[in-house]
């Protein structure tokens, strides 16, 4: 092996898991509100629960329980509220996986910026 290999580091299944499925939930929940599109608004609830999921299993095999994972978290309360007779739960769930998404974007810019010196 040499030590290009071994600097080499993959990105664990949980990461894209979650990663992929929020990027879905962005377009299903987009098609959610398009008419004739009435199966993406289970297809976005399918993502959002999985969304959840792999931000809690993160969250607890890394041991770090950030505001991004809990802005992950958090859509899955609007996907119960619509499935209990609140339709409105729906688009709340599709706002706040955007705030989660934008916050992801926030901090990856954060991180990548330079310091001023």
């Amino acid at each position: 092996m040499t030590q290009a290999d071994s600097s080499k580091k993959s990105i664990p299944w949980d990461v894209v898991i979650h990663s992929s499925a929020g990027v879905l939930c962005l377009l299903l929940g987009a098609l959610m509100f398009a008419n004739g599109f009435d199966w993406a608004l289970h297809a976005f609830s399918g993502m959002m629960i999985l969304s959840f999921a792999s931000a809690l299993l993160i969250s607890i095999k890394t041991h770090s329980w950030v505001t991004g994972h809990y802005l992950a978290m958090l859509p899955v309360i609007g996907i119960g509220l619509g499935y209990a007779g609140f339709d409105w739960g729906f688009a709340l769930s599709y706002l706040l996986i955007w705030v989660a998404f934008l916050h992801f974007i926030w901090r990856g810019y954060q991180l990548t910026r330079t310091p001023n010196s």
